[in-house]
């Protein structure tokens, strides 16, 4: 395996010339050095010592990004967004899959720290009380969030209120006046958010929602399908239902059709996310668009720039987009 030394002997340079060339240092290198050394290292393959690297720079070169739920098609592109920026300024990523578990999340911040992570990406789930938080005390200059949690760090936000309300009303616009909500765990900001939405557009059109229809589960299509099937067994069934997320709208048109529910013509359903399956579910699913990727890579660059010291803006937010497809209709 070839090493700094042989860089620097084959080059006929000194092993400072050849750490400067690699490490793109301030001291200039004249061109033709530079181009003599980078040919050498290409010749002999020479890869630098990531941890000596790492101990000069005083940066391992390592970001951390926290999910709730792995599983989750919805983090897909958001993941995407922040492995392209992290590449392009040479991070490498490392995810951590807390499955909404508090004792999980604060291991794994324990964990990046001990493996001296430059910074953490938190996307989704929920940061709260005094384990997650003392956990990140010694981090707290190297965090970003996606979403809205209840802590000072430099967030990327999503217009969770204005896509529900969205909502709501593009299925009051149908006609419809029962209209059921099916949101995650109640800590969750994002379904709080939704949640006031949905109260929102019902409240501005003078209906006073229907508290029987509001029903909590925890963002997967079996939790989905298990409270439609018994939202929609009760004889004050809504006519239409509004899934926080489309995973569990997935649910809630299968519970729909076992029950003998045609869905649009007897129930309209909405989601949110708008994951890619959304599109080619039968029928397709009408949603609310989240620019996932847009939030990784703002993520991502907010993060660099946390970490560089740069001036940035600290909250970033970003629109929803109703997207009407086959799962809604005029309500009977």
């Amino acid at each position: 395996m070839a090493t700094i030394q042989d860089v620097a002997r084959l080059a006929g340079v000194s092993i400072a010339t050849v750490s400067r060339v690699i490490n793109n240092s301030p001291h200039k290198v004249n061109r033709e050095t530079r181009g003599r050394v980078l040919k050498v290292i290409q010749d002999l393959g020479y890869r630098p010592n990531a941890l000596a690297k790492s101990l000069l720079n005083k940066k391992t070169m390592t970001i951390g990004v926290i999910i709730p739920d792995i599983s989750n098609p919805y983090y897909a592109e958001i993941l995407r967004g922040i492995q392209d920026v992290a590449e392009e300024h040479g991070y490498a990523v490392t995810i951590q899959n807390t499955d909404r578990n508090q004792e999980r999340i604060i291991k794994q911040i324990y964990l990046l720290r001990e493996k001296l992570a430059d910074g953490i990406i938190f996307s989704g789930g929920i940061i709260h009380g005094f384990g997650p938080l003392s956990a990140l005390r010694e981090m707290r200059e190297k965090v970003v969030v996606i979403g809205r949690h209840e802590v000072d760090f430099p967030a990327v936000r999503v217009d969770n209120i204005g896509g529900a309300t969205q909502a709501i009303q593009h299925l009051i616009d149908l006609g419809h006046r029962k209209i059921g909500f099916i949101g995650g765990s109640a800590m969750s900001t994002t379904v709080m958010d939704r949640l006031t939405g949905y109260r929102n557009a019902l409240a501005q059109n003078g209906y006073r929602p229907d508290e029987e229809l509001i029903k909590e589960a925890n963002f997967t299509p079996e939790s989905g399908y298990t409270v439609a099937k018994a939202m929609l067994s009760q004889s004050n069934r809504p006519t239409a239902v509004f899934a926080a997320n489309d995973q569990m709208a997935f649910g809630v048109i299968k519970a729909a059709r076992e029950i003998g529910l045609h869905v649009p013509d007897e129930l309209a359903v909405v989601g949110f996310d708008d994951i890619p399956l959304s599109y080619y579910f039968e029928p397709p699913i009408t949603t609310v668009k989240i620019p996932r990727y847009e939030l990784g890579v703002a993520a991502m660059q907010m993060l660099i720039d946390l970490i560089n010291g740069n001036n940035f803006e600290r909250n970033r937010w970003f629109k929803t987009e109703l997207l009407v497809r086959g799962s809604t209709a005029k309500g009977r």
